[in-house]
């Protein structure tokens, strides 16, 4: 678990430089991430979520798993964008 945190920091660290965002603004959580995203929007008072999700056909499909968890009882808007797989 140690080493998969290592390397999440690292990577995020690789993005927030490309991206130009403030190390500050870089947090890795551990734990369910339904649970997480939710407990973080709130505790920085966020306005809006925006959240990937690998949408399959169909209406029931719409959203995963953790898409659908952050929608159930979210604090603020969510935006759930749909992420093609690269092929």
């Amino acid at each position: 678990e140690a080493e998969a945190i290592k390397q999440a920091k690292a990577q995020l660290a690789e993005y927030a430089a490309e991206f130009d965002i403030a190390r500050a603004d870089v947090v890795v959580r551990v734990g369910a991430p339904g649970y997480e995203i939710r407990a973080a929007a709130e505790e920085l008072g966020a306005d809006l979520i925006v959240i990937g999700t690998h949408g399959k056909h169909g209406l029931g499909l719409l959203l995963g798993s953790t898409a659908n968890s952050v929608l159930h009882g979210v604090p603020c808007d969510t935006l759930a964008v749909r992420v093609k797989a690269d092929d």
